[in-house]
């Protein structure tokens, strides 16, 4: 963990066996894929129905992809890419780590408000990837996707040092694992005003976290 502090573990991608991409079908069944999974859901979905609404035969579709498996890897791989893209840059650099914290989660919950369609695609991709155990590396390389970015963002703040990256991991996982409960009880709900108060407690506690386990928060200092 000894390497330059802004620069999160990225977890080893976890590939299916990618076809040719040369004339444009692979990215158009994806977004289809997309189109339809969010529609359907991951069990109703179909290879079939993605190679209609792709408009392109079943024949295409399993010669850019292997399976309905490799779609959702590639689908995943898409959301990925966009939560970080939602990320970079969105948060100034001079920020302590507690400001970053304060800033972030609020940030995280409300892109979730915006595209809770996505956030549901989300857990059900998990599920189903329990649900066959020959996907469950998948599923793990989703949770590790997921947990490097919030602990990418974490890190592009000032005053951290490489000895802190360890406990930096351990906050990003904290944030992670409760915003996930956080949005599956308001996808439950649709209680905003809960959402918003669970937040709060979150950043308080995350920050409470940072004071006690991470010595370059800026904590003790910086107003937030």
């Amino acid at each position: 963990m000894g390497r330059e502090m802004g620069r999160a573990d990225q977890p080893a991608p976890v590939r299916g066996l990618a076809r040719p991409n040369s004339d444009g079908k692979r990215e158009q069944i994806a977004a289809a894929a997309l189109r339809v999974l969010l529609a359907e859901g991951v069990f109703n979905s179909t290879t079939r129905k993605i190679a209609e609404a792709a408009g392109v035969s079943v024949a295409t579709l399993h010669y850019h992809f292997r399976d309905k498996d490799e779609i959702l890897l590639s689908v995943m791989e898409r959301f990925v890419q966009t939560y970080r893209a939602a990320l970079a840059d969105q948060f100034p650099p001079d920020q302590t780590l507690e400001q970053r914290i304060a800033a972030m989660i609020p940030f995280i919950c409300g892109q979730i408000r915006k595209r809770p369609a996505e956030q549901l695609l989300l857990q059900e991709m998990t599920v189903y990837m329990l649900r066959h155990p020959e996907l469950e590396a998948l599923a793990r390389a989703k949770d590790m996707h997921f947990q490097a970015l919030y602990a990418e963002a974490l890190t592009k703040v000032r005053g951290l040092s490489p000895a802190d990256a360890p406990q930096v991991a351990r906050l990003a996982n904290l944030i992670y694992t409760n915003l996930v409960g956080m949005f599956n009880q308001w996808l439950a709900t649709g209680d905003d005003a809960l959402l918003d108060q669970t937040a709060g407690d979150l950043v308080r506690g995350a920050q409470r976290f940072a004071r006690d386990a991470i010595a370059g928060s800026g904590s003790k200092s910086e107003p937030h």
